[in-house]
C-alpha cells in the first residue's frame, strides 16, 4: 500500500505522463486540451482517490499497456463528460450539425448548427429539452449559411467568427477580444467568451433576438425583434423609447406605430412612469417580468407562476408578447401570459387595406371592393379588385363603415368639420384612400394610407370610416366586417349581402387564461346616461394623444427594406431617366430605360403590367435578395433598389457598360473574341449552377437567352432578369406550369407540353445560347434556315450537329462557327460548345446534364488546354 507521500507523488507523475502522451499523440485540437484541463481538474478538487487509485494501478504496470490502458480511460471519461466550451483555435462545423454542439452542464439548452431548410442553417441557442428544440438566441437568422464548409471558429486571437461556405464571415463578434481564453454555454443559456479568470468579455444575453431568458436583462440598449415563420427578423419590435417606456412597435419602411402600450390610452391609463432614469427589464425565475417603468407592483406574471419551471418571454411573429412555460414530461410549451387580450390592437396584422375584427374570435376580413392577397398569409392584406391611380378620370363613391378605424396615417387632423366638407377634402385629393369621421363633435382624419383596420363593437363610440371605392366596383351582396361581441349579428350593405373572405387568428388566444373573456362584457356596464361624456372625454384625449404620440412622419425618399435594397420615388427615378426616354432593351416581364442616378449609371426595369408584374416584383425582389444572401453578386446583376408607387413597379440595377450580350454577339460592327465567348459560355454556365445548386431554395430563372446576359467592361456576365423565375422547394422541384414563361426560340419543349417545369428548362435555353455564341447568329434565324417552323428547324439542327460531332472530320466546325471570326477559334472547345449544346437541347429533359455537370466539363476543357500551351508554349491551337 503507497503512504499518502507516493499517492501525491504518484498524482504528479500521473499527470505530467498523461499530458506528453496526449501532446504525442493528439494535436493540440480541442478534444487534447479537454482531456488535458479535465485532468488537471479532477487532480485538483475532486477525485484524489480515483488518481491515486489510477496512480497504484500505472505504477504497478511495468511495461507500455498500462501507459495505453491510461489513455484509454482517460478518453473514456473524456468522451462521456458534457461539452460546454469552446477553447481557441477549435470550431463547430455545420456538417456535423448533430454532433458538433455545445451543452449546459445541466443539459438544458444546447448550442450550434440549426438546421432551418435545406441547406441553410444559422448557428443557435436552443432549449435542448423542448420537443422541437425551440431556439431562444441566434447570430445569423437574417443570414442563413450553407450546410458545407460552415463553421464558427474561436480564433487565436480570440476573435469568434462565423463562416460561410466560401470562407466569407457572416456573424463575428465586435470589441477586444484579445483576453478571451475560451468561449462557455452556462446554464442559463448565456453563450459568454472569458478570459482566464473567468470574467465575461462578451455574452449572448446583451443581443438578443426574439426571446429573453431568466435572469436576462433588458436594457435600454437591447430589442426583441420577432421572427418569422422562415427565422429571418419581422416587423414588430420591443425596446424602450425615449421616454422610457417600454414599447411594442410595428415598424415596416411604410409604417412605424407603437401599439402596447395603447396609444389610445393616456400613459397614466396604462400604468406607466415616464422619463425613468433607469431603463431596465427582466423576467424572474418565478415568472414574472417586471420593467423599470411599470407602475408598482406591476408586472406581467405567468399563470403558472412560482419555482421550478422553464420559462421564455418571447415576441412571437404576430406581434404579441407571450411568456411559456415547459412542460417537462413530454416537452411541450403552453402559453402562461400574454400582454395584449385584445389581439386586433397590434398594428399591421392585417396587413393593408385589411380589417381586424371579432366574430368572436379575431379575425381578417377584406373591406367591399377589396380581396385578400394570400389566404394563407393575412399580413399581406387586401388589394383593390380595380386598381386605384392618380393619372386615371374614374368616378369614385364612399363606402361607409361603421364602427371602424384604420389607424394612424392622418394627412390631416380636423376639428369641427361638417360631414361635407370632411368628404369634400378627400375626394378632392387623388392621394386620399378614405377618411374617419367622428359624428358629434366633428372631427375629421383624411387617410393616405388604410393600415391596422380594426372594428369596434357598436355601441363603443361614434367611430366611422369612409373609404374610396370606384363606381365600377359591383359592391352588392358585400358584408362588412363588424366586431359584436354582444350579439352574433352580421351587419350588411344596403344593397345586399355577399360573402367575403376571413382568415381567424392566433389559436391559442383560448388557452391564454381567463382575462381574455372579460373585456367581451365591458361594454355591457356601460349606462346610457353617461355616451355623451365618454364620447365627449374620448374625443378630447383622442385628439391630444394623437399629436403627442405620433412618431414624426416618415421622410419623402428613399427607405430601405430588409434586404438592404434602397427605395427610390417615382419622381427620382422619372427624372434620372430624363422621363424614361432612354429605352435600352425589353423583357419578359417590362422595359428597361437607362438613368444617371447620384453620378451613377443605372438601368430602370419597368414591369409593364400591373397586376402580374406587382407578383414578379415581389418574386424579383425576393429572389435577389435570397441570391445575395449567397454571395452570388459577382455572377448576378446586382440590383440597387426599387420603386414601388401607387401603379408603378419598377428595379434599379447597376447599369453595365457593355449591354446585353446580344447586343453585341449580333451587333455586325463588334467583333466578340473566341476566347471572351468561351468565358461567357464557362461564366453563364456558372451563374445557372449556383442558382440551381447552391442556392438555399431552387431558383429557376425561366428565361435564359443573351438579352438576359449583361457584359461588364471586361466582358465577364452578368445573368439579370428574374421577373419570370420560379423558386421550388427541393422536396417538390416538379411542378406543372400554369403559364408558358420565357422567350420563343429558348423555351424547352415540357412548357408547351404541359410537362411538370424543372431546372432542366434553363439547361435548354443555355443549349441555345451556346448555339449562338458559336455562330454568331440567333437560333430562330438558325432554325429557320432548316425548317420553317422555328422549332422543327431547332430540332433538326440539333440532329445534325449530333451527327456531326462524331465525325473525325471537324473541318464543318469552321464552316458552323461566326465567320467573322475568320476560323480564329480553339478547335477543342468549340466542339465542345456544340457538344455541349447538343446535350443540353435533348427532348428528353432527363438525358440533358444538370449544370454542375456542364461546369466541370467546361473547367475541364480549360484546363486541358492550359496544360498543352504549359507542354507546347510555341504551338498556338488556332484553325483556319
Amino acid at each position: 500500500m503507497l503512504s499518502p507521500v507516493d499517492g501525491a507523488r504518484g498524482q504528479k507523475w500521473l499527470t505530467r505522463l498523461a499530458t506528453l502522451i496526449l501532446l504525442e499523440s493528439v494535436s493540440f485540437t480541442s478534444g487534447a486540451v479537454d482531456v488535458i484541463n479535465m485532468l488537471h481538474h479532477l487532480t485538483r478538487k475532486n477525485s484524489p482517490h480515483l488518481l491515486t487509485g489510477f496512480s497504484t494501478m500505472v505504477w504497478v504496470l511495468p511495461n507500455l499497456s498500462g501507459i495505453l490502458f491510461l489513455f484509454f480511460l482517460i478518453a473514456v471519461v473524456s468522451s462521456t463528460s458534457s461539452r460546454d466550451t469552446l477553447h481557441l483555435r477549435s470550431s463547430l462545423s455545420v456538417e456535423n450539425h448533430q454532433s458538433s454542439i455545445l451543452q449546459s452542464q445541466d443539459g438544458t439548452f444546447s448550442c450550434g448548427f440549426y438546421k432551418i431548410y435545406t441547406n441553410a442553417f444559422i448557428f443557435s441557442i436552443w432549449y435542448a429539452n423542448s420537443a422541437e428544440h425551440t431556439i431562444v438566441w441566434s447570430a445569423n437568422r437574417d443570414r442563413p449559411v450553407h450546410a458545407r464548409r460552415s463553421a464558427l471558429t474561436l480564433q487565436k486571437d480570440g476573435n469568434m467568427v462565423l463562416t460561410d461556405y466560401d470562407g466569407t464571415v457572416v456573424w463575428r463578434v465586435d470589441g477586444d477580444l484579445t483576453e478571451v481564453r475560451f468561449a462557455q454555454l452556462l446554464d442559463t443559456g448565456n453563450f459568454v467568451m472569458k478570459d482566464n479568470g473567468g470574467k465575461i468579455l462578451w455574452q449572448s444575453f446583451d443581443s438578443p433576438t426574439d426571446t429573453l431568458l431568466p435572469t436576462q436583462r433588458f436594457t435600454a440598449t437591447t430589442k426583441l425583434i420577432a421572427s418569422t415563420q422562415l427565422h429571418i427578423s419581422g416587423h414588430y419590435i420591443l425596446s424602450f423609447g425615449d421616454m422610457s417606456i417600454l414599447s411594442l412597435i410595428y415598424d415596416d419602411p411604410d409604417v412605424s406605430d407603437i401599439y402596447w402600450p395603447d396609444p389610445d390610452t393616456p400613459f397614466f391609463g396604462n400604468d406607466r412612469k415616464r422619463y425613468n432614469n433607469t431603463r431596465l427589464g427582466v423576467l424572474d425565475d418565478l415568472g414574472q417580468f417586471v420593467s423599470s417603468d411599470f407602475a408598482t407592483q406591476q408586472a406581467l406574471v405567468a399563470s403558472d407562476a412560482g419555482p421550478g419551471i422553464k420559462r421564455r418571454l418571447t415576441l412571437d411573429a404576430d406581434g404579441n408578447l407571450r411568456i411559456y412555460s415547459l412542460n417537462s414530461s413530454d416537452g411541450t410549451w403552453s402559453v402562461s401570459m400574454v400582454a395584449l387580450t385584445k389581439p386586433c390592437k397590434i398594428h399591421g396584422l392585417c396587413g393593408p387595406n385589411g380589417i381586424c375584427h371579432y366574430s368572436p374570435m379575431p379575425t381578417c376580413s377584406c373591406p367591399p371592393g377589396y380581396e385578400m392577397i394570400n389566404p394563407g398569409n393575412w399580413s399581406q392584406g387586401c388589394s383593390a379588385v380595380v386598381n386605384i391611380t392618380c393619372g386615371a378620370a374614374q368616378p369614385m363613391r364612399l363606402l361607409r363603415l361603421p364602427n371602424t378605424d384604420f389607424w394612424g396615417n392622418d394627412q390631416q387632423q380636423l376639428e369641427s368639420v361638417s360631414f361635407k366638407a370632411c368628404k369634400d377634402i378627400c375626394m378632392n385629393d387623388c392621394t386620399c384612400k378614405g377618411f374617419l369621421y367622428v359624428q358629434g363633435i366633428g372631427l375629421c382624419f383624411p387617410k393616405s394610407l388604410l393600415f391596422s383596420g380594426r372594428s369596434y363593437p357598436p355601441g363603443h363610440d361614434a367611430r366611422t370610416m369612409y373609404i374610396k371605392i370606384p363606381m365600377s366596383v359591383d359592391i352588392s351582396n358585400m358584408s362588412i366586417p363588424q366586431s359584436d361581441v354582444i350579439h352574433s349579428t352580421q351587419h350588411y350593405i344596403k344593397c345586399g349581402h355577399m360573402s367575403t373572405r376571413t382568415i381567424q387568428l392566433f389559436p391559442d388566444v383560448q388557452k391564454t387564461g381567463s382575462g381574455e373573456s372579460k373585456w367581451f362584457y365591458f361594454y355591457g356596464f356601460v349606462a346610457a346616461i353617461f355616451v355623451i361624456e365618454i364620447l365627449f372625454a374620448t374625443s378630447a384625449w383622442l385628439f391630444v394623444l394623437r399629436r403627442e404620440l405620433r412618431p414624426a412622419q416618415i421622410l419623402e425618399g428613399y427607405k430601405v427594406l430588409s434586404n438592404h435594397f434602397r427605395r427610390y420615388s417615382y419622381k427620382e427615378l422619372e427624372w434620372a431617366t430624363g422621363n424614361f426616354n432612354n429605352e435600352i432593351g425589353r423583357g419578359g416581364s417590362g422595359i428597361v430605360y437607362k438613368g444617371i442616378l447620384d453620378d451613377i449609371a443605372i438601368a430602370v426595369k419597368s414591369l409593364e403590367n400591373v397586376r402580374q408584374g406587382k407578383q414578379e416584383f415581389q418574386s424579383e425582389l425576393g429572389i435577389i435578395g435570397r441570391v445575395n444572401h449567397m454571395n452570388l453578386a459577382r455572377i448576378l446583376g446586382r440590383i440597387l433598389g426599387f420603386c414601388s408607387e401607387g401603379y408603378h413597379r419598377m428595379i434599379v440595377y447597376e447599369y453595365i457598360e457593355n449591354g446585353s450580350l446580344s447586343n453585341i454577339l449580333f451587333n455586325n460592327n463588334i467583333l466578340l473574341e473566341w476566347k471572351q465567348r468561351f468565358n461567357i459560355a464557362v461564366g453563364v454556365a456558372k451563374g445557372l449552377a449556383y442558382l440551381h445548386h447552391e442556392c438555399l431554395e431552387w431558383v429557376i430563372h425561366c428565361d435564359v437567352k443573351p438579352d438576359n446576359i449583361l457584359l461588364d467592361r471586361d466582358f465577364e456576365p452578368k445573368i439579370i432578369d428574374f421577373g419570370l423565375a420560379k423558386l421550388l422547394k427541393r422536396r417538390g422541384s416538379n411542378q406543372v406550369a400554369s403559364q408558358v414563361r420565357g422567350t420563343v426560340g429558348y423555351i424547352a419543349p415540357e412548357w408547351i407540353s404541359g410537362l411538370p417545369i424543372t431546372a432542366k428548362v434553363d439547361v435548354y435555353s443555355y443549349g441555345v445560347v451556346l448555339l449562338e455564341l458559336v455562330s454568331g447568329i440567333r437560333a430562330s434565324n438558325m432554325a429557320m434556315s432548316v425548317d420553317v417552323e422555328m422549332h422543327m428547324g431547332l430540332s433538326k439542327l440539333v440532329r445534325i450537329l449530333a451527327d456531326k460531332v462524331n465525325w473525325r472530320e471537324q473541318t464543318w466546325i469552321s464552316e458552323f462557327a461566326d465567320f467573322r471570326l475568320n476560323g480564329q477559334l480553339n478547335f477543342l472547345q468549340a466542339r465542345t460548345l456544340i457538344k455541349l449544346a447538343v446535350t443540353c437541347l435533348e427532348e428528353d429533359k432527363n438525358r440533358r446534364p444538370t449544370m454542375e455537370t456542364v461546369v466541370q466539363m467546361l473547367l475541364s476543357i480549360a484546363e486541358a488546354d492550359s496544360a498543352i500551351e504549359q507542354i507546347m508554349p510555341n504551338e498556338v491551337q488556332v484553325f483556319e
